[in-house]
């Protein structure tokens, strides 16, 4: 078992990877895109039920990222380096403004550690079945979510063709009844899609030594770094999803959050880590697909480019990290 000292620390550390990770999260720009929120008003909301959700949802992903990627148990310089590789990517995207997955994040910075942890260590330590599952997922989701925004939002249409109106102030009628039932979908997804995010701040930590047996204290300081990170720097990606991907009313923005809230329940269910970046965005294209409005092709591009970028550079950061300062923190920690 870790000493004190050496647990204070990786708390720290997870706190540190959760509030990059909430200074991340997008979840709420639907409710800012369709005017259900102010800016402020989403992000505070945001937090607070990022950090509820950890509690209910958290431990299963959790223990899926921090015991299945490597075949054998990562040691706690390897931990560390993780969490540190984790935290200066995203921390560097954040306050760009640019939404990314913290999933790939995550692998990234464990493939770069397992491949370089010296002897005993290298490719044949990789647990290429659930590697292969989780990379699946990157591609899998973002379709359900595509598929999903689009049929919820032809749903809606739909419906609202058969419904007799009487002009305006009965379409506003709708519109503002989506807006509730945006407000519900938008909570519920804030707690699935927390229990899957704070896995990749903690996830690490569920090793044996550290948190394996006794996750309260790792849950608590994910969520609290959550929580913290959405209100305090989550504002620039927020509004990013918010107003340049795509036009949102109520009922686009509440088809979309449908799709989000569904597949990331029942992925954080099942324990798969998923990127609820991914879902978001592809639910978004989804919905302008049914308006026929235009989709921000620079916004994308940019988006795109920072998702294929993700994984490989989290992999040199932890790489390097280990190369450099793997010794000094080996020294710490002892």
């Amino acid at each position: 078992m870790a000493t004190d000292p050496t647990l204070i620390l990786a708390l720290g550390l997870g706190f540190f990877v959760a509030f990059t990770i909430g200074a991340n999260d997008e979840t709420m720009s639907p409710s800012v895109g369709a005017g259900l929120l102010s800016l402020s008003a989403a992000v505070f909301v945001g937090g607070v039920f990022n950090f509820i959700g950890v509690f209910f949802l958290g431990e299963s992903v959790s223990k899926t990222v921090g015991n299945s990627f490597a075949t054998q148990p990562l040691t706690l310089t390897m931990v560390f380096v993780i969490l540190i590789s984790m935290a200066i990517w995203l921390l560097i995207v954040s306050l760009k403004g640019i939404p990314i997955s913290s999933t790939q994040s995550v692998v990234g910075s464990v493939l770069g550690v397992v491949l370089l942890g010296g002897a005993g260590w290298g490719i044949g330590s990789i647990n290429f079945d659930t590697l292969f599952m989780v990379v699946s997922s990157w591609v899998i989701s973002p379709l359900f979510g595509l598929i999903g925004g689009y049929s919820c939002y032809w749903g809606i249409k739909e419906l609202r063709a058969r419904v007799k109106t009487k002009g305006y102030d009965d379409y506003e009628k709708q519109e503002k009844i989506a807006s509730y039932a945006l407000a519900l979908f938008l909570i519920f997804t804030v707690f699935s899609r927390s229990g899957n995010d704070v896995a990749k701040a903690i996830g690490p930590l569920m090793v044996e030594g550290l948190f394996l047996y006794n996750p309260f204290p790792a849950l608590f300081a994910g969520g609290l770094g959550m929580c913290l990170g959405v209100i305090v720097l989550g504002r620039r990606v927020v509004k990013k999803l918010a107003t340049d991907i795509v036009a949102l009313s109520p009922s686009s923005a509440l088809a979309a959050s449908i799709s989000v809230s569904i597949i990331m329940f029942v992925g954080t269910w099942m324990g798969i880590p998923l990127s609820g970046s991914h879902i978001l965005v592809a639910a978004f294209i989804g919905v302008g697909f049914v308006e026929r409005e235009s989709v921000d092709k620079d916004s994308l591009k940019e988006i795109g480019i920072s998702w294929i970028i993700t994984t490989p550079i989290s992999a040199i950061f932890s790489a390097v990290i280990f190369i450099l300062f793997g010794d000094i923190i080996t020294d710490i920690l002892t």
